[in-house]
């Protein structure tokens, strides 16, 4: 098979990794874009829900098994050894193998089978749930929420009626009030925090991957993007109902966005030391494996056994995205080869 061995330089990191963190960043102000517009168009609001939560899990989950865990395990190393024998050797043999150049790689057809493995079950667990919501076995799941900005509650203006309050009522209230703001700064406090170190990681797996090859790069921008959207709207819809004010929900969510960067610049250093690359690839992939199966993949089939129109969307995306990073995988190194 023929060999390319086209690491990118610095230049090229920085200028692709540095585009693909922006692009991410991008999905911080989307709350701000799209949620005003949730409740006119609650309808439009639910597709586009039930279309980015099924490319995100066809996304994370492929970008996991196709991409980072082979990339930790060494089993795509991009040709870097293979180029050890020589470039004069590869030139000699690139007519006669040029047919061979769109060859797949074995370990793709495994992953292959474990994306069907759970696509499949994942089909049949759909399906279920269809039935057994359908015989009365378990209820309606509820509809896609529309964000709704919660105010701490305060007295209605009655003078006559709060002067019947006594003293210590109203000491009650004071402190459950006070109960409230406190909790609702402190959920906010923790979404805030707790996003601005998950895109640390995501920026540090950035750093790694283009710093390995532009393709993995792109796959993996893909895939950030795609679970990105739906958790930056999650999040600003959070941050709202703990009682922030608009400008600044989206002031906290573009700075835990830019936090990307961070990662991003600590993953190109540490991308030098191809070990280390080993493991963030490893831990960016539990990590993905994590946020696709265990907090996306129950919301699927939930909301799904509701709407065959959903499971559609769902089932429509998943397969796209993870059709596109397996093409991506397959074709990788031209890729790379035409970007140089």
């Amino acid at each position: 098979m023929l060999v390319h061995d086209h690491k990118p330089t610095l230049a090229e990191i920085y200028g692709y990794g540095i585009l693909a963190n922006a692009i991410c960043c991008v999905c911080s102000i989307g709350g701000a874009v799209i949620l005003p517009c949730a409740k006119r168009f609650s309808n439009a609001y639910h597709v586009f829900l039930s279309v980015f939560m099924g490319l995100a899990v066809g996304t994370l989950f492929t970008g996991a098994v196709v991409h980072l865990i082979p990339e930790a395990l060494g089993m795509h190393s991009h040709g870097a050894h293979e180029h050890e024998h020589g470039h004069n050797e590869t030139e000699i043999h690139h007519e006669e193998n040029h047919h061979k150049e769109y060859h797949v790689e074995d370990y793709i057809w495994y992953c292959m089978v474990i994306l069907l493995g759970t696509y499949s079950f994942y089909l049949l667990e759909t399906a279920m749930s269809i039935i057994k919501r359908k015989k009365g076995i378990v209820a309606d799941p509820d509809p896609t929420p529309e964000p709704v900005v919660m105010t701490v509650n305060k007295p209605n203006g009655d003078f006559h009626k709060m002067e019947e309050i006594s003293s210590s009522d109203s000491k009650s209230m004071k402190s459950t009030n006070s109960q409230k703001e406190s909790g609702n700064t402190s959920l906010a406090l923790m979404i805030i925090i707790g996003d601005a170190i998950h895109n640390v990681t995501d920026g540090l797996a950035l750093g790694a991957a283009f710093s390995s090859s532009i393709g993995e790069g792109i796959s993996l921008t893909i895939a950030i993007f795609c679970h990105e959207l739906p958790q930056e709207l999650g999040d600003f819809a959070i941050l709202l109902n703990s009682g922030m004010s608009f400008c600044k929900a989206v002031l906290a969510n573009l700075f835990a966005s830019l936090s990307a960067f961070i990662g991003f610049f600590v993953g190109v250093q540490v991308a030098t030391d191809e070990t280390a690359v080993k493991w963030i690839f490893a831990f960016t992939a539990g990590n993905f494996l994590y946020i696709s199966l265990v907090d996306m993949l129950p919301e699927l089939v939930r909301h799904g056994s509701g709407s065959i129109k959903t499971v559609c969307y769902h089932n429509i995306e998943m397969i796209f995205g993870a059709f596109i990073l397996v093409v991506i995988a397959v074709f990788e190194e031209h890729i790379d080869v035409h970007l140089y």
